[in-house]
């Protein structure tokens, strides 16, 4: 592997460790928190959090896939393993539309409460208890 590209890689995983740190800080606001509203814009905030973490992971991608270090992609192929089969890149863009996604729908049901749909509420429901299941996961985590 080139200096270059480890030099790059060793400072992605730096910066995703201070994301996943950040995380845990704010899973145990976001587990503690009673005021509904409060507890939306923290959720939205760990989705932006693990937004983050899937962009530097594709950018590590690119630079692995146009520099042709197989040791970079097999190892985000193994951080994204759980996640399907086939190019580690897709994998990783898949897991972006989907936090995006997750973003707009927190995002809307956080600042037009009145004008979301049947589905976009449930949607939102479903995307509190799926956070706020990662952040019991986080608050068992030492990190």
């Amino acid at each position: 592997m080139t200096q270059e590209v480890a030099a790059l890689y060793t400072g992605i995983l730096e910066q995703v460790v201070r994301l996943e740190k950040s995380k845990k800080k704010l899973s145990k606001q976001i587990l503690i928190s009673k005021d509904n509203r409060n507890k939306l814009e923290l959720i939205y905030k760990f989705l932006s959090y693990e937004l983050n973490k899937h962009e530097l992971f594709e950018q590590a991608a690119v630079v692995a896939l146009t520099n042709k270090e197989k040791f970079v992609i097999s190892h985000l192929g193994c951080l994204y393993e759980p996640f399907g089969n086939g190019e580690v890149i897709d994998q990783i863009r898949k897991e972006i539309s989907y936090t995006r996604r997750f973003m707009q729908v927190m995002e809307k049901n956080k600042s037009e409460p009145a004008s979301t749909s049947f589905t976009e509420r449930r949607m939102a429901k479903e995307i509190s208890k799926y956070v706020l299941a990662q952040c019991r996961i986080y608050m068992q985590l030492h990190i």
